[in-house]
């Protein structure tokens, strides 16, 4: 059974994907979806190969207070049938709705980005260079990103909640 059909929106981004050190479950994945959407963001599966906004892209955010909050998982670059793809997709592109809740900018302390970024050369090298296509807040932010499609899903879902439902 296809994914698209277990979950109508899905939503998420990434440039590039490797084997996640700790991937998630199709569950792990409606599970963030769901935590999603709770913030009022609408999730997308994006099957139009025509729509440049995929182009290149495994997905993708796009926030614009009072305008547009939508995370969109493009179906012709990312395999939905695979687990691993798609968790990949949706903890990337969670991170940046988490970043969203927080006013935008990253998530964590700048203490922790050089770990993560040694982390990414290590385990994603590819991330680490990709990253480099990248200036100032955006890598951070970036960063942060990459660095969740590594997690385990009980981290990622721990930060979005965290980000997202937690805050006084």
């Amino acid at each position: 059974m296809k994914f698209i059909t277990l979950l109508a929106p899905v939503v998420a981004a990434a440039s590039f994907f490797s084997t996640p050190v700790n991937a998630g479950s199709h569950s792990d994945s409606v599970r963030l979806i769901e935590l999603v959407q709770g913030t009022g963001t609408t999730v997308s599966v994006n099957t139009n190969q025509y729509d440049e906004s995929c182009t290149g892209k495994h997905g993708y955010y796009v926030y614009k207070e009072d305008e547009v909050d939508l995370m969109v998982v493009c179906e012709d670059q990312t395999d939905t049938d695979s687990p691993d793809e798609v968790w990949e997709t949706v903890a990337h592109e969670s991170m940046h709705v988490a970043q969203a809740c927080v006013g935008g900018g990253p998530l964590m302390p700048a203490k922790y980005h050089p770990r993560f970024l040694r982390e990414l050369r290590t385990l994603a090298p590819h991330y680490a260079k990709t990253l480099m296509d990248y200036s100032g807040s955006q890598k951070l932010i970036e960063l942060e990103a990459f660095w969740a499609e590594l997690q385990t899903p009980d981290r990622v879902i721990g930060l979005f909640e965290l980000a997202c439902y937690k805050q006084d």
